[in-house]
């Protein structure tokens, strides 16, 4: 027995006291007080024990024992199969009562099979992650299988090299809950001699123009010939065949820094002989070239940068200029830039992914974004509802409706069983139409209208023409929208036809949707009399080469638009470019003055602007900055700005060509207000102040950065953060934390091999002046140590043993059946009994009570002992009860027999008092046999019976005379 509370056992001094208080000291109530007493003190005992958390404690000689699998990279096909040959061998020797278990590991560490008496193991199912070796985890997870009523085993199979986790930690946890950790090391055997890289230097920073080298080393276990190839931000900068020597290679490259901007470089080595990891071969490296700022520009025609171009370079900006199809997607080789401008781009020709990218490279990155714009941007670009309007400070939508007219849409949607189909992405194309259509919707004004009509083989309406005040219920219907069914558009054409036509809006436009080919019979000539009739515009959107090719004509006759979709994704964005182009209200042609209407760096110098010829009107976001407007009434947006996350965005509504902007780009400060518009959008810093390193610890990396003036004095209190890009371009922000004088530190756990981008942005003061700070740089985290064959295999023997001296194991690789061996102490196990111990307490209680409270005389005794008497009569067995039943059933029978008897001499008796009885001739007797002759005195048993009745009648009633 043991108590888990102890303490609580000092309560039972409480005892001495109860005995006192509750002693009998009257001598008729001695015996019931003595009895009450006896009861309290057993209560108050039961209690102390509960409280103290009595236990049972038992012994029993079972073993589980948890089996912790390296299934790592680094094990190979051989060592694999060893282990597999070695979990056989250990369970053969299995006690009947002992427990088995199994947990696989790599990177993390998964349930093979939980604790069991199966003896038998075919083959390992579970697939860990094998980029890493976390034994750490292995070994905690294998403690969480143990129950308690066991001794505790764990055997480890691996080389005893784990790449993260804390091992030892994980093995003390071990010992201080009482389990033994031995091990069975297995070797891995290389099936291939192994090439890998093993480091990557370039200088941290260089000039533009300026020569340096690229050093790479390599080691090889055998001399073999490979390819060098190395890429500059993913492109394949140098390649050359060279043979490696068995051992160290080093090599140099000799690199310029062409231009400005943040470089990344990628070494890969691969070897014509196959080697062991192909993830060792390949290693990258960062720097910075200083020079002037560098501009993309995306222009969605090539006139569209003409002048923007020259007027940049004019500047002193180094300008690069590409179509919106070759904006890099990842954030690694979007960093060479300090600030993107897209010149009359429509988001159609910017894929979601190279959106999202550019949003992060403006928020997490802290880049520059301008946006010009023209007939294919903002609003009838299809930058609704994108990440491009997110991080824009503009709204694409235009809220005031006195200045739109009313407009009806009906979107005339094919439903045909090809529609059910998914594209590239898996999405089917019913499905992108239904997100068009609701996309739209939102566009519409309160007092705009708009209509659904599905068609296979018939129209069908989906939701009639209506205001589209209730949007939610509208969008309702258009989720129930289905594919299924033939093509014939005329169908679905000709009920919108009667609907539409007699609409009573402003602007009346038709969106038709279809991936098929149907009968161009009658629909050429009906979008012409609808547009013609009625003023009705009808713009068609094929998706892919199979779409009817008269799709144009009907779409030119119908006054509308022609769109063909290559890619599904983009329909969402037509669907809001034909609803913004059906408005005619978003593009304003006639010319204008801008006004300015708030200070900026952009128009510092700048005197008044000339006319603009036109616009695309937009509403500003709250928080953004208006510097140039149009003339009341609009005083619509021209010029805006903003800081969006780490980086700042300009919108300028116009257009930089001479279709717009003929004043313009004759005007003098033409130059001067691009060049400050784009520089605006670049972080002025004082990098030069600032030093960085990224020091691994563990699974943790520091990033260390120093901070001095010019002068060499530190720079302290400065409030800096850390913008941190993985691989996979997911972005974090950290804060950096002052740990010593000009020292700055972030911690991050990294978990992605390869670049990563470090941002680091701030500010503070020096001599009273405000410095900035915004320095971009990166960090390798090379291949796991999982991939590194360069020794270090000695250490797994060195590593395992250490954990089985912590815990008293040992080495089992030669001894399998070593594993169940009945060594460990024999484990106890304690089963709190409080419950029952309070719940006898309850039960005695009222006894006690009753004890106390009621007076129990003899006679009460004796009516209990009456009770129980009684009780147990009634508890013989059945056959004497049934017996007893049949004796008082037969003397019932008699009584009545009895009574009939004496009712008939009664009767008797009255007949003879009424008339005497005739006179009774004796018969003669006959022949020689005697007549028989009762005995003198000798009556029958019914007249003596009857004679003893009327005597006792008589005697009765001479007593009442």
């Amino acid at each position: 027995m043991s108590f888990s509370t102890p303490l609580a056992l000092v309560l039972l001094l409480a005892l001495p006291f109860t005995i006192y208080l509750g002693w009998p000291r009257q001598r008729f109530r001695r015996r019931r007080d003595s009895f009450s007493l006896a009861l309290r003190v057993i209560i108050l005992l039961l209690l102390v024990l509960a409280l103290a958390g009595t236990q049972v404690v038992q012994s029993a000689d079972r073993l589980a024992v948890v089996f912790l699998v390296d299934a790592s990279d680094s094990m190979g096909q051989t060592a694999r199969e060893a282990q597999l040959d070695y979990l056989r061998a250990a369970l053969a020797a299995m006690g009947p009562d002992d427990l088995a278990g199994i947990v696989q590991f790599g990177a993390n560490a998964l349930v093979e099979r939980p604790l069991s008496s199966v003896r038998e193991v075919a083959r390992l199912q579970s697939t860990p992650a094998t980029g890493n070796t976390d034994l750490a985890e292995a070994i905690r997870l294998g403690l969480a299988l143990f129950p308690d009523d066991v001794a505790r085993r764990l055997v480890i199979l691996s080389d005893g090299l784990p790449t993260v986790g804390d091992t030892t930690a994980a093995a003390e946890l071990a010992a201080a809950s009482g389990v033994e950790i031995s091990y069975a090391r297995f070797t891995p055997q290389a099936d291939l001699p192994e090439v890998q890289v093993t480091e990557v230097r370039v200088p941290s920073a260089v000039n533009a123009g300026q020569q340096f080298d690229l050093s790479l080393t390599v080691e090889a276990e055998a001399s073999t010939p490979a390819t060098i190839t190395v890429l500059q931000s993913g492109a394949i900068f140098h390649q050359e065949t060279v043979t490696l020597r068995q051992g160290t290679n080093n090599f140099t490259l000799p690199l310029e820094g062409a231009g400005a901007g943040f470089r990344d470089f990628q070494v890969q080595v691969d070897p014509l002989s196959s080697d062991n990891f192909y993830q060792n071969n390949t290693l990258s490296a960062f720097t910075r070239v200083i020079g002037p700022p560098r501009v993309l520009i995306l222009s969605g025609a090539p006139e569209e940068a003409r002048y923007l171009q020259p007027a940049l370079e004019e500047a002193g900006l180094e300008v690069e200029v590409a179509a919106p199809e070759q904006l890099p997607v990842g954030l690694v080789p979007l960093a060479q830039y300090d600030s993107i401008v897209l010149a009359d781009v429509p988001a159609t020709r910017l894929s979601r992914d190279r959106q999202l990218a550019l949003q992060s490279y403006v928020r997490d990155l802290g880049g520059g974004l301008v946006t010009v714009g023209g007939p294919d941007a903002y609003g009838p670009g299809g930058y609704f509802q994108t990440p491009l309007e997110e991080t824009l400070p503009l709204d694409m939508q235009v809220r005031d409706q006195q200045r739109l007219p009313q407009l009806t849409i009906v979107y005339l949607i094919d439903r045909s069983g090809s529609m059910g189909v998914g594209g590239a992405d898996g999405i089917p194309n019913i499905e992108l139409a239904k997100e068009a259509i609701i996309r739209s919707i939102d566009f519409l004004q309160p007092t705009d209208r708009a209509g659904v009509v599905s068609f296979d083989t018939q129209g069908y309406w989906i939701a009639d023409i209506q205001d589209v005040r209730d949007r939610l219920s509208l969008q309702r219907l258009v989720a129930s929208l289905r594919a299924g069914g033939g093509t014939d558009i005329l169908a679905g054409m000709s009920l919108t036809a009667e609907a539409i036509a007699s609409d009573p809006s402003d602007r009346k436009h038709i969106i038709l949707l279809t991936d098929g080919g149907s009968n161009a019979s009658g629909l050429i000539e009906l979008a012409e009399r609808l547009n013609t009739e009625s003023g009705v515009t009808t713009s068609t959107i094929a998706i892919g080469a199979g779409a009817a090719g008269f799709l144009r004509n009907m779409a030119e006759a119908g006054g509308g638009n022609y769109h063909i979709v290559t890619g599904a994704a983009q329909i969402p964005t037509i669907f809001t470019v034909e609803t913004v182009l059906a408005t005619r209200s978003y593009i304003l042609e006639e010319p204008f003055v801008p006004v300015l209407s708030a200070a900026s760096p952009i128009m510092e110098g700048i005197g008044a602007a000339p006319p603009l010829l036109g616009y695309v009107a937009t509403t500003p976001k709250q928080t953004a900055q208006i510097i140039l407007r149009t003339p009341p009434p609009f005083s619509d947006p021209v010029l805006a700005g903003w800081q969006y996350g780490l980086g700042r965005a300009v919108a300028f509504t116009s257009d930089a060509t001479a279709r717009w902007g003929a004043n313009w780009v004759s005007w003098a400060d033409f130059v001067r207000f691009w060049s400050q518009a784009v520089r605006w959008t670049i972080t002025e810093s004082a990098e030069g102040n600032l030093e960085t390193r990224v020091v691994m610890e563990g699974e943790q990396a520091r990033l260390v950065v120093d901070a001095r003036s010019p002068d060499g004095a530190f720079l302290n209190g400065l409030n800096l953060r850390l913008s941190l890009i993985n691989p996979r371009s997911q972005a974090a922000v950290l804060p950096l934390r002052q740990v010593a004088p000009g020292c700055y530190e972030a911690i991050f756990t990294p978990t992605d091999e390869g670049a990563y981008i470090l941002h680091v942005q701030g500010s503070g003061r020096l001599d009273g002046e405000t410095l900035t700070f915004d320095l971009t740089t990166g960090w390798v985290m090379a291949y796991s140590a999982e991939y590194d064959a360069r020794g270090g295999r000695a250490d797994g023997e060195l590593l395992l043993n250490s954990l089985a001296a912590l815990t008293g194991g040992r080495s089992l690789l030669d001894d399998p059946a070593g594993v169940f061996a009945h060594n460990l102490a024999a484990r106890s196990t304690s089963t709190p009994i409080w419950p029952w111990l309070v719940l006898a307490a309850l039960l005695l209680l009222p006894v006690d009570i009753a004890a106390r409270r009621l007076i129990i005389t003899r006679s009460d005794v004796q009516r209990l002992r009456a009770f129980f008497a009684r009780t147990k009569s009634a508890e013989q067995p059945t056959e004497r009860l049934s017996g007893l039943m049949e004796a008082k059933e037969r003397g019932r029978l008699r009584a009545e027999e009895r009574g009939s008897t004496v009712a008939a001499l009664r009767a008797s008796r009255e007949q003879r008092r009424v008339e005497p009885a005739p006179p009774v001739e004796t018969p003669a007797p006959t022949g020689d046999k005697p007549a028989y002759k009762a005995p003198a005195g000798a009556q029958s048993p019914d007249a003596n019976l009857a004679g003893q009745l009327l005597k006792r009648r008589k005697e009765r009633e001479g007593k009442g005379d």
